[in-house]
Formats: structure tokens, sequence, C-alpha cells
């Protein structure tokens, strides 16, 4: 990943995305079954291989970054963050959020950490890094909400692996801040969860980024459906 301000480093983050999917979109019907079947095979050899332990071997790896001085912390974010809290869903890519080193011209230059995890076996594929069939991607959180939920990220422990993820707050209110349909479906997976934000927490952070409205019309919304 090249160095670039927060706002490049973002958008191409989102056009990779949006470019993988627009790329599938073009597929014939018997191409998109075909990747379909491709698609199925990299998680069936993942979980062949052990998903759960490449997952617990990713944090040990952040955790040794940590240590390193790599991160100064870093924590879940994303759909891993919302299976964290919710019920299982369908999610094969895992977010992270970590500060970026700056460059004297003040551009962010996340190559340090590729540099580390490429040296731990992952490969890099665009905007993201993959160990053992496993995507991730480091998100700058040098700033406002994102900075802010990683600061507050809640330190845990599962498999005798320690790491961090962002508060439920902090995740329901990054997901209303990028506000595609994605993302207002994995807030109602966590709500039909039985996951209950601390209304006074959410409340001030939704506040803070000027998101109330956001959150207003989802219950609404849900209130309908």
């Amino acid at each position: 990943m090249k160095p670039g301000t927060y706002g490049e480093i973002m958008q191409r983050i989102c056009e990779s995305k949006n470019a993988e999917l627009k790329k599938a979109a073009r597929f014939s019907f018997s191409e998109k079954l075909t990747a379909v079947e491709r698609a199925s095979q990299v998680v069936n050899r993942m979980l062949s291989a052990g998903f759960p332990e490449t997952v617990f071997k990713l944090l040990t790896l952040f955790n040794e970054a940590l240590s390193q001085g790599i991160f100064t912390k870093y924590a879940i974010a994303g759909g891993f963050a919302v299976e964290f809290y919710g019920a299982p869903i369908n999610t094969v890519d895992i977010d992270f959020l970590g500060v970026f080193p700056e460059t004297r011209g003040g551009l962010m230059d996340p190559s340090v950490f590729f540099d580390f995890f490429q040296a731990k076996g992952a490969e890099a594929s665009g905007e993201y890094l993959v160990l053992n069939g496993l995507k991730f991607q480091i998100i700058s959180a040098n700033n406002g909400l994102d900075a802010e939920a990683l600061q507050s990220a809640t330190a845990v422990s599962e498999a005798g692996v320690g790491f961090f993820v962002v508060t439920l707050e902090h995740l329901i209110a990054m997901k209303l801040k990028a506000w595609p349909y994605k993302d207002r479906l994995h807030i109602n997976h966590l709500l039909d969860s039985g996951q209950n934000p601390n209304p006074t927490a959410l409340s001030s952070i939704l506040e803070r980024y000027g998101l109330e409205n956001r959150w207003a019309q989802l219950l609404a919304e849900r209130g309908r459906s």
C-alpha cells in the first residue's frame, strides 16, 4: 500500500472493494457460478486447515507487532467485530484499526505493517494482506471516530490469546458513519442478536460525530419492519 493522506487511503480501500464488486457483476452467469465455487473451495480449505487457528495465529502476530512497537495499539473492527458481539455471520476478512506512521511530508505510510506481515508469511493483495487464505486489512485510525474507537477498544482474551476489539457503541457509530446498506444490516444483526448498547455511551459518541439522525432513522426503519 502506498503512502497517502487519510482520505486517499480510505478512498483506495473503497475503490478496491467497489472495483472487485463491479468486475464480478460483469461476469456471465456461468462465470459467477464458477467464482462462487472457487470462493467455496477457498473457504473449505481455510476451514479444513483450521479457520479459528488461522485467526488466532494472526492475532498472535498482531500482538508480536505490538510488542515490537510497530503498533501502539490495534483493534478488530468491521464484520469480525460484529461477529464477536453478535450471532455468527458470513465474513471471511478482518478489518483492523491502527495508527499509521507518517512521512516527513505528512502522508500516512502503512509500508511498515506490510513489511512485518509479509516477513511472517502473509502476501499482499492490493490493499489487503492474506495469511493462509485469510484476508485482512489495516485501516487508519489516526484521527476522528476511528481514533477514538481504537483508543477505547476493549482488551479481551480467548483461546489463550489476548486481543483488542472496538466497543459495541463505537462499532455501531462506525457503521452509522459508513452508512452503506451492508453496514446497516450489521447494526440490525447486532440488535437482533440481543446486543443492547449502553444508551448514555452511544448517545455521547453519536452527538460528538453528528450521527444522531442516522441512528434515529435506523430505529424508525426497524419499527416499521
